[in-house]
């Protein structure tokens, strides 16, 4: 048969991802964005839970742009808001009245939270949080969790240490080319959820950390839920050794309870990070305190900046996308409903195709993921990393995403919901998870 000229120049996935790779290093400015698709997927639009790709294609979509979009793409009153906001003038670098109505509500929605700066992005945010700790209590160490992802900057951003037998806080490793070694000599790892490590570090060096950086519900391998009284355990230990303890609420906040996971398991940190919820999908993240631990900001002793921080377009998505949430916190119901029912099925859909799965939830945040063996209970992060098989998990999201199913190839990477994934939704998904699996 002969091809038309349309035909022959018809755009697809591939031959535009192919030109995008020419101008855009590796077709995409993140490296997750780069990392594991073997059918390409460039896409056009978005809007609820659905996504389209340049030949038209539509495909659901329960990866939702790494957990922002509570209200699903392209939520009208967010979107009205900032687009009257981007007539209006989207930045300034001068004050507006809106970073006073952003504060309000965040330190409103947040109990540990009197003061704020925001920031551009998730990882901004942390730099800066951790500066702050460090001169805030004059001390250089910052302990982080294996598993646990605060961002790529020089000094958090180490290589995972899969050891089966806890994490080696002296060990540091970069976690990418490039990065100066010794950057990470200040930084401390621990495995997450075990006390005695945790209490032993503290017992050798309590006196010289400034502070615990922690995501208060592991989103970022899986998830995977703190045990009954390892967070008190760190807040005590980070009190009486004058460490600050710092929640990374990036995925969390606003996500798994109006007041994020702190308002969820009953723990208050000294600083909390937030981002992607909290400014429905626009690039803005936040950090804040109390006064006290925020004053070397306000009196310029501290410091921190950004042309982009707080702009004026950012900042009106988060008044509108927190205004909403506090409207009607009964979204948060919803939500759990949708994730509790998709969790269910999922877990009898990976049984009866006699499959070892791991699905771990917290609230509308799932972990699914293909396992080697069967795996029991919720395990701690080096018990339950190399059990998932992560070639037969690639090749599931390549079989759904062809069917129209699209979750991130990375099986760490969580799902996540929105009150757009409607029962007829849930079921197109558990069915194209059976009819793949057939096929696997």
């Amino acid at each position: 048969m002969v091809q038309t000229s349309a035909e022959l120049t018809r755009v697809t996935s591939e031959s535009l991802l192919d030109a995008t790779r020419a101008v855009v290093a590796g077709g995409g400015s993140s490296n997750m964005r780069n990392l594991g698709i073997q059918t390409p997927l460039v896409l056009d639009r978005s809007a609820g839970c659905r996504i389209w790709d340049v030949e038209g294609n539509e495909l659901i979509d329960v990866n939702m742009g790494y957990g922002p979009h509570l209200f699903g793409y392209a939520d009208p009153d967010v979107l009205g808001v900032v687009a009257q906001r981007l007539r209006l003038g989207a930045i300034t670098g001068i004050p507006h009245r809106l970073d006073h109505e952003a504060g309000e509500l965040i330190a409103a929605t947040f109990p540990s939270i009197e003061q704020v700066r925001f920031a551009n992005s998730g990882t901004e945010a942390i730099t800066s949080a951790l500066r702050l700790a460090r001169f805030t209590t004059g001390r250089d160490l910052v302990v982080t969790f294996e598993g646990h992802y605060h961002g790529w900057s020089e000094t958090v951003l180490r290589k995972a240490a899969i050891t089966g037998g806890g994490a080696d806080p002296h060990g540091a490793v970069p976690g990418a080319p490039g990065m100066i070694p010794s950057a990470l000599s200040y930084t401390l790892q621990l495995p997450w959820n075990d006390t005695e490590a945790l209490e032993r570090l503290f017992a050798e060096r309590g006196g010289e950390i400034a502070a615990v950086i922690l995501e208060p519900i592991c989103g970022n391998a899986g998830v995977v839920h703190p045990l009954p009284g390892f967070l008190e355990r760190i807040a005590e230990l980070s009190a009486s050794n004058g460490a600050l303890l710092v929640f990374d609420e990036v995925i969390t906040g606003c996500r798994v309870a109006l007041g994020g996971a702190q308002e969820l398991l009953g723990v208050r940190p000294d600083l909390t990070i937030l981002s992607k919820v909290v400014g429905g999908g626009f690039p803005v993240a936040a950090f804040g305190g109390g006064k006290e631990i925020m004053a070397p900001l306000a009196r310029n002793e501290a410091f921190h900046a950004g042309v982009f921080s707080g702009n004026h377009a950012a900042v009106a998505a988060v008044v509108a996308m927190l205004g909403k949430l506090r409207d009607d916190p009964s979204v948060y119901e919803t939500l759990d409903l949708i994730g509790g029912e998709l969790e269910q099925r999922l877990t009898k859909t990976f049984v009866a195709a006699g499959r070892h799965a791991r699905v771990v939830r917290a609230g509308s945040v799932i972990s699914v993921a293909l396992l080697t063996e069967r795996q029991d209970g919720v395990p701690a992060y080096d018990a339950g990393v190399p059990l998932i098989d992560f070639a037969a998990h690639r090749r599931l999201q390549d079989l759904c995403q062809r069917a129209g199913l699209y979750f991130h190839p990375n099986p760490l990477e969580p799902w996540f919901l929105s009150v757009t994934h409607t029962p007829d939704v849930l079921d197109r998904v558990v069915g194209t998870i059976e009819e793949s699996l057939s096929r696997l």
